[in-house]
């Protein structure tokens, strides 16, 4: 949905909106079940963001048969990423993870600015310009294009599989610091008993 937040339900959602839903807001959920939209709900509540007032039913697949508009985001594969950055044409290259990740290892040319910094920080980038974003993974770098679709960019392209599947396709070293660093959603998630055995291994 134009102007729409992505937020992957199989990312870090309390994470990711955290940092760039305002709070306050009505939150309206585009989800692929009801299930889910319940799931992001307590995903949300849980770092204050209460205000969630419904879900799209039927998903976008019904806003879609309804006739209404639709945003587009090309995901480019860590080939074509390979294959873009070496045909020396302008391109914006932006590195959303944070700066020990990148520092740690990064395509050469990209610029690193982390996902909710790009709020402000897209004053730094040409509206003009063909655009891709990088993550560790492709979860931040969807809900980097999403902020800067909402400031009028419209040349995007998201790597999907990030620096993980750039690394995995040989085109770079392996992250160090990507390995988890906004990995699944474990907070609250109870842990299996230990048995006796490890029990008494661990005195």
């Amino acid at each position: 949905v134009p102007g729409a937040y992505h937020i992957d339900l199989g990312g870090n959602v309390a994470t990711f909106a955290g940092w760039v839903i305002p709070p306050g807001l009505e939150i309206l959920l585009v989800a692929g079940s009801a299930a889910d939209a319940h799931d992001a709900r307590v995903w949300l509540q849980r770092v204050g963001l209460d205000n969630v007032t419904g879900f799209l039913a039927g998903g976008l697949f019904e806003w879609a048969k309804a006739g209404l508009p639709t945003g587009h985001l090309a995901q480019i594969s860590s080939e074509e990423l390979n294959a873009l950055t070496g045909l020396g044409e302008p391109l914006q290259l932006i590195d959303v993870r944070s700066p020990s990740e990148y520092e740690a290892n990064h395509i050469r040319g990209a610029v690193n600015i982390p996902a909710p910094a790009l709020r402000a920080e897209y004053r730094r980038l040409k509206l003009d310009l063909p655009t891709v974003l990088v993550c560790s993974t492709g979860h931040r770098s969807s809900l980097a294009a999403s902020l800067l679709a909402q400031r009028g960019f419209s040349r995007l392209m998201n790597a999907a599989g990030g620096m993980t599947g750039y690394s995995a396709a040989g085109f770079s070293a392996e992250c160090p610091v990507c390995v988890v660093p906004h990995g699944p959603r474990f907070i609250g998630t109870r842990l299996p008993k230990p048995s006796r055995k490890n029990a008494r291994n661990r005195r």
